[in-house]
């Protein structure tokens, strides 16, 4: 066997690795949802998916993953409960205005759209920096508001890579159940991993 098949085949093989990973993990984040029973598990088991990949990706760490998981759930358990509801209550707000304005006034519609993503954004920041900047709650707020301006290009690839999981999701919903979550977490956690070593890692 010729040296380039070796390589081959062993690219191939770390790919099935890093898929299979991803699959265990959005398992992981099922169950974690469901032990809360859904409301109370999204909180939780969405942190300590993003303790996994922060571990794994940007801190390259060789982790049990299972352990470290739940370790990390029952750790943040009361603290994300405090203030997932505060986003339950801004996304139940947005869903109930797109219809109003889709209905009532769809001149307004791109407005909207623009705040819905900012919105998407210093969510998907606050849970990607959660322990990385370790301040109270509303200061994390603020620091996951400057995030986006801050990191334009990553932003954006956040933003295509959300929209192109959700035609993805739409097409085939197995999917759902094997990288709906873990993967595009990861895809995010890849794309700001040389911000966090260049502007975080030293406060961490």
């Amino acid at each position: 066997m010729s040296e380039s098949e070796n390589s081959l085949i062993h690219t191939l093989m770390l790919g099935m690795q890093w898929l299979s990973s991803l699959v265990y993990l959005n398992l992981l984040w099922l169950l974690g949802v469901l032990a809360g029973g859904i409301i109370l598990g999204i909180g939780p088991a969405t942190l300590s998916l993003c303790a996994v990949l922060r571990e794994q990706i940007w801190n390259q760490r060789d982790i049990e993953v299972s352990s470290f998981f739940f370790k990390e759930y029952k750790r943040v358990w009361k603290e994300s409960n405090r203030f997932i509801f505060l986003f339950y209550g801004i996304y139940l707000f947005l869903w109930a205005d797109f219809w109003a304005i889709i209905r009532f006034a769809p001149s307004i519609f791109i407005i909207f759209a623009f705040f819905t993503v900012l919105i998407f954004l210093v969510t998907c920041y606050y849970f990607l920096f959660y322990e990385v900047l370790n301040r109270p709650f509303w200061t994390k707020i603020k620091n996951s508001l400057l995030l986006p301006w801050l990191f334009p290009a990553q932003s954006l690839g956040i933003i295509i890579t959300a929209g192109g999981f959700l035609l993805l999701l739409n097409q085939f919903p197995v999917v759902s159940v094997l990288f709906s979550v873990s993967a595009p977490f990861s895809l995010f956690f890849y794309m700001l991993r040389k911000k966090y070593w260049r502007n975080f890692r030293s406060i961490t």
